[in-house]
């Protein structure tokens, strides 16, 4: 039988023991698998079976692989699902899609379809968010120690280092109605808003039908004081912090004295001309969710 759907695997994703069998089961429901590595052109393999009428596309790793399908499957009329097989999966969680891969490869196949919003910076698009400041120093920090270094202590060095370096950027940002010259380490735009009442680092969306971009940054302060802010984060006091600011808009652009600047989309590192000109696109996406009776997120 010919294929009826693409699941594009992301090996390095996580740490599962059980790929085997996921590969297994994923072309046994009629799947297609490719594997994600440097030479492989996701959006070009995902344009390509579109053209042949493949209508689902499915990522099977973590945020940065959802990002990489996502790409092609914008605004077409095919269907993403996500096996969450990452560090954090935001995105599937978002969603309410199931940990478990075997019951998300189910979703995939049989769940329910519906649109959210994505958003776009300049040419690319991402369903969670763009970061800039100290969360891209961080990123590229842990990635130095590679794939086979272990995660825990990647991480623990990253901190360290970003750190202590400490880096700001300056930025002009301009919407509907704000205009402003900031200065700050954390500058962050999602694809519509995050709960930040809740506690720790895993704040879900509200929704993720809204059609809006929300925006949070915070003013330039000591590395004293951004410990303790780091601690009313983690308690979910993110509003009660001096300095704090948030906005929501359709449309964003930032500026800065730099031709170019490394930023974080969906947790992947990538390198920007600017301005960065951020636009909401509502209901853009077509994704496979539980059908009802699960728990999920509208």
């Amino acid at each position: 039988m010919p294929a009826t759907a693409t699941l594009f695997l992301n090996r390095n994703s996580g740490s599962r023991s059980d790929t085997a069998e996921l590969i297994e089961a994923a072309r046994a429901a009629g799947a297609d698998v490719l594997e994600i590595s440097p030479e492989l052109d996701c959006s070009a393999e995902v344009r390509d079976r579109i053209r042949r009428g493949i209508k689902l596309f499915i990522a099977a790793g973590g945020d940065g692989t959802v990002h990489h399908v996502v790409q092609a499957v914008v605004n077409s009329d095919a269907a993403l699902a996500v096996i969450p097989a990452g560090t954090y999966n935001h995105f599937a969680k978002d969603l309410g899609i199931p940990l478990d891969w075997n019951t998300a490869l189910e979703v995939a196949f049989n769940g329910d379809s519906r649109q959210v919003d994505t958003a776009r910076v300049n040419d690319r698009y991402f369903v969670n968010n763009v970061s800039l400041g100290l969360y891209p120093e961080l990123v590229a920090r842990r990635e130095e120690r590679g794939r086979d270094y272990p995660r825990w202590k990647a991480r623990l060095y990253a901190f360290y280092v970003t750190v202590r370096k400490y880096r700001h950027v300056t930025l002009s940002i301009e919407s509907d109605h704000v205009k402003e010259m900031i200065r700050t380490h954390v500058f962050m735009i999602s694809n519509n808003s995050y709960d930040l009442e809740r506690v720790g680092v895993e704040a879900p969306r509200e929704t993720l039908t809204a059609g809006m971009l929300s925006v949070y940054w915070l003013q330039h302060t000591s590395r004293v004081r951004l410990m303790r802010i780091v601690g009313r984060y983690m308690a979910g006091r993110v509003r009660q912090i001096p300095g704090f600011r948030a906005f929501r808009t359709k449309h964003l652009r930032v500026q800065s004295s730099h031709d170019h600047l490394k930023i974080g989309v969906d947790g992947e590192l990538a390198t920007f001309a600017t301005p960065l000109v951020i636009t909401s696109v509502p209901r853009s996406l077509t994704v496979k969710v539980p059908r009802p009776g699960a728990d999920e997120k509208s």
